[in-house]
């Protein structure tokens, strides 16, 4: 599973390795940080980011507003605003770049896995909509899947979990794996909620194919999952119930 890949441009080295470190904790795949426009250019022409934490005030002639515009006209990738700034001026400034979040600094662990996962599953949405419409339909207990020219029938019981890579999804079951463009917010609307939980960042489960679990990893099918620590609660609720 290739994890998402985040460029962070930030001209302050102590917050740049702070927000690395986070990152990599959580699982992201970090890019080598750059601190200004032109490097920042350079590195998106060589490499494919999915999402740009960007510093507003870089220590350049060109802000990250302006950076953030040629992300939008020529890369086309989701990106976050990073900054200690909230005055009115610098926020309606950002707001008109149409940024896919806004982060103020000191910020933790948690609030950036939160506005990079937000940031990136709005972003999926919207430029997934129309193919997800084509790519799956719902009729009752089953998702047809389409294959080539047919749609292909997977029943939602026989659905063992559910893999995310990117802006699509791999659906996993017995039969074998199918792909669709998606996210797991789109996914979870369409499949009973009782049944289907997420329990990492790029898994969710069926939870009646559960065969054994801990406090670190579920086992499907003889494969095991990781059970991330800020879903672990959920889950176990979730199998409280259940036994």
């Amino acid at each position: 599973m290739q994890p998402c890949r985040i460029l962070i441009v930030e001209d302050e080295s102590l917050v740049a390795m702070d927000m690395e470190r986070m990152l990599t904790h959580i699982g992201y795949e970090v890019l080598p940080n750059v601190n200004n426009y032109d490097e920042a250019l350079q590195l998106l022409d060589t490499t494919k980011p999915d999402l740009v934490l960007l510093d507003i005030n870089l220590n350049d002639t060109k802000t990250g507003i302006d950076l953030s515009q040629r992300i939008q006209q020529q890369y086309k990738l989701p990106f976050i605003y990073i900054t200690s700034h909230s005055d009115k001026t610098t926020v309606d400034q950002a707001i008109v770049t149409k940024p896919s979040g806004y982060l103020l600094k000191p910020f933790d662990e948690n609030d950036l896995y939160t506005a990079i996962e937000v940031a990136l599953s709005n972003f999926s949405g919207k430029q997934s909509n129309h193919h997800q419409q084509e790519a799956a339909l719902v009729c009752k207990d089953a998702l047809f899947i389409k294959n080539d020219k047919n749609f292909v029938r997977v029943d939602i019981d026989d659905i063992c979990w559910i893999e995310s890579e990117h802006n699509y999804l791999y659906i996993i079951s017995p039969k074998g794996k199918h792909i669709i463009r998606s996210n797991f917010r789109d996914f979870q609307q369409q499949v009973p909620a009782a049944k289907f939980i997420q329990v990492h960042k790029s898994y969710v489960i069926n939870l009646d194919k559960v065969e054994a679990f801990s406090h670190t990893d579920i086992t499907i099918n003889g494969k095991e999952i990781p059970l991330s620590r800020l879903y672990k609660d959920d889950f176990f609720a979730c199998m409280k119930r259940i036994l």
